[in-house]
């Protein structure tokens, strides 16, 4: 592997902080998007954020395949990555299913079967499939960085679109027969799957810092954004049970149902990501604005953890913040991201905490 240091990126710390704002507005909005209580605007905000997860995957692929990480081998490199993710994994696992399930939504996990089937799952939290995601996907670096490191570019495009290609087919075969996307055949999502229909996304990460594509494609690409959210928010109200009330749609329209792995999204991520490569690729900030602009993106880890439970918190503390409205919502969303940023900033300066954000 290359020996020589990384050249840092700004646009992809920034890029990382935009997307866990972006996370944060879901799941903020979501429920009342599922429930059918906010109007058009809110549903079409909701799907023009669908690219904010598979951004972060492509995020992890870009830094994780870099050949700089694995310039001291993949032992170095695995167990790096572990100390990231598997304290945070057991941790935050628990900390939502004892605390917030258990004690804040009066939900505790009733037996030992239901906990392992949560485990298997990966369901411990509505969020925290990305952990089991990741840790699969860590696992895997190591080959995928030796299998690219001889032709990099072209191979990371090949095994990326591969990947994707190969997602797009399972989650459409899946959703076309009306299957959910967590038990779609022939693969079941769970915690030792997740890092399957998400390997797409991490290789093509790597594939977009490799692929400086000329300016006026960034402006092409950041156009077609209007169509892609208009045209993913019509796929998700003809959903039946959607927005547009339920009824017998076509195969081909549940197919593209607008979920992390479908053709729509896939796209969309791909080519917004692609436009913002292009366009900052070549940005660089003043050294003085690099540490923090490193804090932050570092942050995004902890923010992305924390947020769930402080939206559930200040909805529980604060019932003038429940309704789906676009005041409280706002209102929601804004100390949601201050207090999560907060949280996860300090927890990367105190002893042991460092650990799990």
């Amino acid at each position: 592997m290359t020996s020589g240091q990384r050249t840092y990126l700004p646009y992809l710390d920034v890029t990382r902080i935009l997307a866990v704002l972006g996370v944060v507005a879901i799941h903020v909005v979501s429920g009342g998007v599922a429930d059918g209580e906010v109007g058009i605007a809110v549903t079409a905000l909701d799907m023009a954020l669908k690219v904010a997860v598979p951004i972060f995957f492509m995020m992890s692929g870009a830094l994780s395949l870099d050949p700089a990480a694995h310039r001291h081998g993949p032992g170095h490199f695995l167990r790096r990555r572990a100390r990231r993710i598997v304290p945070a994994l057991v941790v935050w696992s628990a900390f939502y299913l004892i605390v917030i399930e258990g004690f804040v939504s009066g939900n505790p996990v009733g037996s030992l079967t239901e906990l392992m089937d949560l485990l298997v799952r990966g369901k411990t939290y509505t969020h925290l499939y990305f952990l089991f995601a990741i840790a699969g996907l860590y696992l895997l670096s190591p080959v995928l960085a030796a299998f690219l490191e001889q032709d990099e570019r072209r191979r990371a495009w090949i095994v990326g679109l591969a990947a994707s290609g190969w997602t797009v087919a399972v989650i459409s075969v899946g959703q076309a027969g009306g299957f959910a996307e967590d038990s779609t055949p022939p693969v079941a999502a769970g915690s030792l799957t997740f890092f399957l229909l998400y390997a797409g996304y991490f290789v093509l990460g790597r594939a977009l810092v490799l692929t400086p594509l000329p300016r006026w494609c960034g402006v092409v690409g950041l156009a077609t954004v209007p169509g892609f959210v208009a045209l993913v928010t019509w796929l998700y109200i003809a959903q039946p049970g959607g927005p547009g009330g339920p009824g017998p749609v076509s195969a081909w329209v549940r197919a593209f149902s607008p979920v992390y792995g479908s053709l729509p999204i896939v796209v969309y991520s791909v080519v917004l990501m692609a436009a913002v490569s292009s366009l900052f690729a070549s940005w660089r900030v003043p050294e003085r604005a690099v540490r923090p602009l490193r804090t932050l993106g570092t942050a995004t880890f902890g923010i992305f953890l924390v947020h769930f439970a402080v939206i559930v918190v200040l909805r529980e503390a604060l019932p003038a913040l429940a309704p789906y409205e676009t005041v409280p919502m706002a209102i929601t969303w804004v100390l949601t991201v201050l207090v999560s940023a907060l949280i996860a900033l300090i927890g990367q300066r105190v002893p042991g905490l460092r650990l799990v954000f």
